[in-house]
């Protein structure tokens, strides 16, 4: 376990703030890494540690109403990626 870890590469298309999405396609990309360690027992508790510390430090920072979010909308206003930079897991834009 010591010696395993986790990279992934994420590949985005979209548009620039001055482009207009209904005036053609998408003209910006971008590329990003999230890497750490072993994934099961050392980056899974890791995340959801810090997780859980900004879901109580930071409850201004939360989506105000109810229902399902994915990680990403529940998370988008908080510091959570700094958090799990600091604890091992990385996330780069390439």
């Amino acid at each position: 376990m010591e010696g395993s870890s986790f990279q992934f590469s994420f590949y985005g298309e979209g548009y620039t703030d001055e482009q207009d999405p209904t005036q053609g396609k998408p003209n910006a990309k971008i590329r990003t890494l999230v890497q750490g360690p072993e994934a099961g027992y050392v980056a899974t508790p890791i995340a959801m540690v810090q997780a859980a510390l900004t879901i109580l430090n930071e409850p201004a920072a939360l989506p105000k109403r109810g229902g399902v979010y994915t990680p990403g909308a529940a998370f988008a206003k908080t510091t959570l990626i700094d958090r799990l930079n600091k604890h091992g897991i990385q996330f780069s834009v390439i």
